[in-house]
């Protein structure tokens, strides 16, 4: 994920480059129709802010993007901000078509600060942080409309040593009062969460971050993901793993479970379009390294679609506008021709969601218990019939008594449909009164579905005479 320090030209030359770009995006703005109250506002990243391919940002339509900024680059010396980056950020906001929102991004730690040539550490004492992000906040006013603390602060290659929920809750402490004393207006979002990272989230409201931000953060822009949007991961507890698109219902969850009913912000999202092998974490080597450009636009279609109806999902950000280096998850290519994606947010940007349907299955397989009836008296032994279907695949069916394994029934081929029956010769051992017979689906998400009758095992007949 690049920053603006890494392909940064001279000062001279940026603000040449502004002076050009100004006029690019004056003479293209194009005032888009706003999308559906509820759906996502949609927004870019632009990764290398000096780059002409930026001029796209008014003819996409979008409402929002978002910027770097690396705290070493404008306070070099502490309390002394560099004015000609001021100018520079200055220029660049007024060069964006009227009524783009920008959320500004506020990553790495000077070596005056930290005393470590590492960027990534982070901020020896989080004061410092906060009076550097909220002098920026009353110097740029209502030209940023939101500030992201820092960025995947999970993750140890943008928070160097082992992630620390607690020492970020502090510096998340420390931004919060200093942004809005400078401009209440402005929305503290939580820096993007690598995946939908609910486990830190967790650990944020454990240390007492609740009321220290505004939104949550979150990226879904996972390498060398190629599952579509409404395709997830389920792990420990049953719960969507992380890395899934659809985890942010975890996210939400989350917030919800600590009584903070705030929105979510998806400061990235993206899919990389490449027919290379993955490079990169637990399948390097195993699986595709992305998708090709045709999915990457139904991916984006399927995406915002999802977010459309979760309105807390507030902001949708694609990251990046443009494809750099081996980052290939752009609207558009290095030399600045459009993929179809562009077309697709573009669309999106005008005219809102227009797909229809559910937005993946979330629930398990529809179960029908053919015997025994519900409130059926029987002696002896207790014939049971089940089926399941599913548009995913069924895998078990578990049958329990009173919480207790019966039997389970497997399909190694994730068949739509499942059946299970057997002459239970065991219920003639179960004690006489009322039971719980209960059916339990899965399904190849490991969506999971119940459905439980009542059985009573009589006693034997008195023989008369």
């Amino acid at each position: 994920m690049p920053l603006l320090t890494r392909s940064f030209p001279s000062l001279t030359s940026l603000a040449r480059r502004a002076l050009l770009l100004a006029g690019a995006l004056t003479t293209t703005m194009a005032i888009a129709a706003v999308p559906a109250a509820r759906a996502a506002e949609p927004g870019v990243v632009l990764s290398n802010v000096s780059s002409p391919a930026n001029a796209s940002v008014a003819p996409l339509g979008v409402h929002w993007v978002r910027l770097f900024l690396t705290w070493p680059d404008l306070e070099p010396q502490r309390g002394a901000l560099d004015t000609s980056w001021i100018y520079y950020y200055d220029r660049l906001f007024k060069q964006l078509p009227a009524h783009t929102k920008v959320l500004l991004d506020v990553v790495n730690s000077p070596e005056w600060e930290t005393g470590s040539s590492d960027e990534h550490m982070p901020p020896a004492n989080p004061q410092d942080y906060a009076a550097f992000i909220g002098a920026l906040a009353e110097q740029f006013g209502t030209h940023v409309s939101a500030y992201e603390i820092w960025n995947e602060e999970d993750e140890s290659a943008w928070w160097t040593g082992a992630p620390n929920p607690g020492a970020y809750t502090q510096l998340l402490q420390a931004a919060y009062p200093a942004i809005k004393a400078a401009d209440p207006s402005a929305t503290v979002v939580l820096g993007g969460l690598t995946g939908n990272d609910y486990p830190f989230l967790e650990g944020v409201y454990a240390a007492g971050g609740k009321g220290s931000f505004d939104a949550v953060g979150v990226h879904t822009d996972t390498a060398c993901n190629v599952l579509s949007p409404y395709d997830f991961l389920r792990g420990a507890g049953n719960r969507m793993i992380p890395d899934s698109f659809l985890a942010y219902r975890e996210v939400h969850a989350v917030m919800l479970a600590n009584g903070d009913n705030k929105p979510i912000w998806m400061t990235e999202l993206s899919w990389r379009t490449t027919n290379a092998t993955c490079g990169e974490g637990a399948f390097a080597g195993q699986k595709a390294g992305g998708v090709s450009e045709e999915q990457q636009a139904t991916y984006l279609k399927q995406a915002y679609h999802c977010l459309a109806q979760a309105p807390y999902v507030q902001v949708a950000l694609w990251f990046p506008l443009e494809d750099e280096g081996a980052d290939t998850s752009g609207l558009m290519r290095s030399d600045g021709s459009h993929k179809p994606s562009f077309a697709a947010m573009q669309s999106y940007a005008r005219k809102g969601d227009k797909l229809t349907g559910p937005c993946g299955v979330v629930t398990g397989p529809k179960i029908s218990v053919h015997s025994p009836a519900d409130h059926f008296v029987y002696r002896g032994p207790l014939p049971i019939s089940v089926s399941a279907k599913s548009t995913l695949g069924v895998f078990r069916i578990r049958l329990e008594v009173d919480g207790k394994l019966i039997r389970n029934y497997d399909s190694n081929d994730f068949a739509h449909s499942l059946f299970g029956a057997l002459d239970w010769q065991g219920a003639k051992h179960i004690p006489y009164g009322w039971h719980t017979l209960t059916f339990i689906a899965y399904d190849k998400e490991n969506n999971i579905s119940h459905a439980s009758i009542r059985i009573y095992h009589a006693p034997p007949k008195r023989k008369h005479g």
